[in-house]
């Protein structure tokens, strides 16, 4: 059976939807109950200056990274409805349902305190680097010791972290599915009075890219607004340029948005604000810009400028589609279950892209607005 299938009863038309009822509360139980766990591993084993105001960053990365917890909900539903079927009637089958999206939310719980002890790890390998060479610390091979024990120590806090997010998530998702009344929902459904209609028809190219084209131009938005204070503060030219940069992908994201039809000038101006920017970033990383401060050398590498070219290149793909499909190209239905998880993922990485882009917004600190992953 098709997920988007059309059933009749009487004169009501009911069509399969994602069970957004289901996945909202089981991703934000796991997400604040995990981003507890982060910040308490933070500060064990984190860097000094990401330590302060622990509630505040508690409910700040939380409230960030719930779509990547609704993600990995979403898609273990996906899993068990391809492996159950629609209806879970079993209590075998709620129970196998419900460990799916334990296991799936402490994947996601795990990897995210990973990538926030690598970045942990970054700033107190700096520190350590700065002590060393003001010759405070010690001598010859203790800067090596004093880094390895660190990486022992995230090591084992990620281990000890990561059963204590398992047993949390197991408990938080059999008291939510107890709270639905012991169900748990992989589908829903929509009922519309009136008379039967034909099923539903075959889906088309456009109605398939064009809200991945939206959701990846204002993905690349947000992250670029986020970089604008870090820039204005290093070169007002820079920052008046992720400004006008992200307003020109808002501005192409409505009208893609508020128009029915896609005509070929709007594509056109979506493809070129998506290779503009991976242009401009592949050059200054590379040979480095002939202007501004950095005049000639080349840029770091960061997380955040990594994932923004990321959805600019998803962007550009689905624009160039678009524009070699001059007909409507009828194919067979995406189901809700797939087309959602397309966004979400796209919510996901931009959440992932603005932690990168100002984590002191996430954890007061004074550290570096940008994740360096290269030199």
């Amino acid at each position: 059976m098709s997920i988007d299938s059309v059933q009749r009863t009487g004169t009501a038309q009911s069509r399969l939807t994602v069970p957004w009822s289901t996945v909202l509360p089981l991703a934000v139980v796991m997400a604040y109950a995990d981003g507890f766990w982060m910040i308490t591993l933070r500060g064990a084993v984190g860097a000094m200056n990401r330590t302060q105001q622990p509630f505040a960053s508690w409910w700040r990365q939380s409230t960030l990274f719930i779509p990547v917890f609704m993600l990995a909900v979403l898609g273990a539903l996906t899993l068990a409805l391809r492996l159950f079927g629609p209806t879970l009637r079993k209590r075998g089958k709620v129970a196998a349902t419900a460990l799916l999206v334990v296991a799936a939310g402490t994947v996601a719980g795990i990897g995210l305190i990973v990538a926030n002890s690598i970045y942990d790890y970054h700033l107190q390998s700096a520190e350590l680097q700065m002590m060393d060479s003001m010759h405070s610390l010690c001598v010859r091979s203790c800067l090596a010791l004093q880094q390895q024990a660190t990486l022992v120590a995230h090591i084992r806090g990620i281990s000890y972290t990561s059963g204590l997010m398992l047993a949390t998530n197991l408990v938080l998702v059999g008291w939510v599915v107890a709270m639905l009344g012991g169900r748990v929902k992989v589908i829903g459904a929509r009922t519309r009075g009136g008379a039967v209609d034909a099923p539903q028809l075959p889906g088309s190219r456009m109605q398939e890219l064009r809200p991945l084209l939206v959701a990846g131009l204002l993905g690349a938005a947000v992250i670029h607004a986020a970089v604008v204070p870090e820039h204005l503060s290093e070169w007002p030219a820079g920052g008046v340029f992720f400004m006008l940069l992200a307003a020109g992908e808002v501005v192409v994201s409505g009208i893609l948005l508020s128009r029915a039809r896609l005509y070929r000038a709007v594509l056109i101006a979506a493809a070129a604000v998506s290779i503009g920017p991976v242009v401009l970033w592949l050059y200054s990383r590379t040979a480095g810009l002939p202007f501004g401060p950095g005049k000639g050398l080349p840029e770091t590498i960061g997380l955040a400028d990594c994932i923004a070219v990321v959805l600019e290149v998803g962007a550009l793909v689905a624009a160039m589609v678009l524009l070699r499909s001059t007909r409507c190209t009828w194919r067979p239905p995406v189901s809700a279950h797939t087309r959602a998880l397309r966004l979400i993922a796209v919510l996901a990485i931009t959440a992932v892209g603005v932690a990168g882009a100002v984590p002191t917004w996430l954890d007061d600190s004074g550290a570096q607005t940008v994740l360096t992953v290269l030199h």
